[in-house]
């Protein structure tokens, strides 16, 4: 099938439907049960088939998410048929024991850390060696989620001017039209019509019916295909055509090929001034306004068509683009889950081995790399290899894009509270002590917490990655920054961190 399986809770669907799109517009098919589940179809029957046949898993984790049986057996199933499981996590949660055992130990998306966009670029990143290639298809049903409906006045009555509506911008019969379902504020109407037909509407009015006037188009799925065409374009009515549409976007196209030609020619050959100091000499702009046509309204807003501007260019030094680099192993290292030698280790590397180092750390000492033959990447000290490029030119992804494999066996650290000692430029931190069981650290003397801290030094915030083996820890942190100090704190165990728990700041 060559999809991705995306398991989740409906009480996160916001979040999951954003998430299904960016897959989709990456060209990677997603299968979502209420979208891919057909009327009258076994529901238990169409996991377990769409499980087998998924290239990966893909599991949004959230309090909702890990509370639901459903969720847990799709999980189970996807370990059970070897597939690679991905997670998303939306917030920090204890896992619950049924499936504790499937997910210890995997590298987690930190979506709290990241926030949207960032989770969204590392799934698809990590998902895209796993996405086959599929031939479209001359007719594909497509998928309208429209949001903005108000479920309880959704009268028989307004489906029908919804479906009337969406008819005449999709250029389509209502008997092609079905209103799948309706759920959370959200209307999913199937659509029968060519691929090479399909639209994406950003935002749009129904100038004629109020009631229509909040509506919009989240994403439109050509259903088991991978053809996304994006149009975002003025304010489109009832009785928009799309000849009408289209003859519009050509002639706007047309005038502004024009308007740049004209551009170009007057600076090409008009005769040059003296220019005393580099400052623009000359703009040209032009507002298009369009007829109206018979058959619809379109009014796009054009701020600036054409502008051409001769500027001289002051000499600037360019700061090199981030670079993955090749890196062979100087000498036998461990390959750790974090820049550190007492982060969790990973893999053992001899001497020859061929890398790939795609970051570094914050501080050039370690990088972010991925043996030859080996699944998945670690960190290794960068004074034990040989790069074939300037270090400096390393993206940094340590603390940042990159994070910990996080851990949900053991509890996270409690009660942490600050206090500030009597000259102010020291905070001392205290947490709960929690003694894990015999067999459940990686090494009688591995550190039993980790703190992420962003702290004050001569003005100048830095970050420092700091293991402890007590319940409390002492740091220097002045006032004079411009940015508030901050940290986090994890609990250690063999299988990855427990955490992140945010510490309650004293400010100097």
């Amino acid at each position: 099938m060559g999809k991705i399986f995306i398991s989740y809770s409906r009480n996160d669907l916001e979040v999951v439907d954003k998430f299904a799109t960016s897959l989709q517009q990456a060209g990677i098919d997603t299968w979502i049960d209420r979208e891919s589940i057909k009327v009258g179809n076994s529901w238990r029957k169409e996991i377990v088939e769409a499980i087998d046949n998924c290239d990966a898993f893909v599991f949004i984790m959230s309090s909702n998410s890990i509370a639901s049986k459903n969720v847990h057996k799709e999980i189970i199933l996807s370990q059970d048929s070897g597939k690679p499981i991905y997670v998303v996590m939306l917030e920090v949660v204890r896992l619950p024991a049924e499936i504790r055992y499937q997910l210890a130990g995997l590298q987690f998306i930190n979506f709290p850390l990241l926030g949207f966009e960032k989770s969204a670029e590392q799934l698809i990143e990590a998902l895209k060696p796993h996405q086959k290639k599929t031939k479209p298809d001359e007719n594909k049903q497509a998928e309208l989620v429209i949001q903005g409906i108000d479920i309880s006045a959704f009268t028989a009555e307004k489906q029908a001017e919804l479906l009337a509506f969406i008819s005449k911008l999709t250029d389509t019969d209502t008997s092609q039209l079905k209103i799948a379902n309706v759920v959370a504020g959200s209307v999913h109407v199937f659509v029968d019509m060519p691929a090479d037909s399909a639209i994406q509407l950003k935002t749009f009015a129904l100038n004629q019916d109020t009631r229509f006037a909040q509506l919009q188009i989240t994403y439109l799925k050509i259903v088991g295909d991978k053809n996304y065409i994006n149009i975002s374009f003025g304010t489109f009515t009832s009785t928009t055509s799309k000849k009408s549409f289209n003859k519009l976007v050509f002639t706007f196209f047309i005038v502004l090929i024009t308007l740049l030609g004209i551009g170009f020619f007057v600076l090409r050959f008009s005769e040059p001034q003296p220019i005393p100091t580099p400052t623009p000499a000359s703009t040209l702009t032009a507002t298009l306004t369009f007829e109206p046509v018979t058959t619809s309204t379109l009014t796009p807003t054009v701020e600036s068509v054409a502008t051409a501007t001769l500027t001289q260019i002051p000499t600037q030094t360019l700061t090199p683009e981030p670079v993955i680099m090749n890196a062979i192993v100087a000498e036998h290292l461990s390959c750790n889950h974090g820049p550190g030698q007492y982060f969790l280790y990973r893999y053992g590397f001899i001497e020859g081995l061929n890398l790939t180092v795609y970051g570094k750390d914050i501080h050039s000492e370690w990088g972010y790399v991925q043996g030859n033959g080996y699944e998945g990447n670690c960190w290794v000290n960068l004074n034990q290899i040989t790069l074939d490029g300037n270090v400096d030119n390393l993206k940094v992804l340590y603390p940042g894009e990159v994070g910990l494999p996080l851990s949900f066996i053991w509890p996270l650290p409690q009660n942490v509270y600050t206090a500030r000692t009597a000259d102010r430029t020291r905070i001392a931190i205290y947490w709960d002590e929690y003694i894990l069981p015999d067999g459940e650290i990686e090494s009688p003397n591995s550190a039993r917490y980790l703190l992420e801290l962003w702290t004050c030094k001569n003005s100048e915030l830095t970050f420092e990655a700091k293991f402890v083996w007590d319940d409390d820890i002492v740091i220097e942190d002045e006032a004079g920054c411009s940015e508030p100090s901050h940290g986090v704190i994890y609990l250690v165990e063999k299988h990855g961190y427990a955490g992140p728990v945010e510490i309650p700041w004293t400010a100097p």
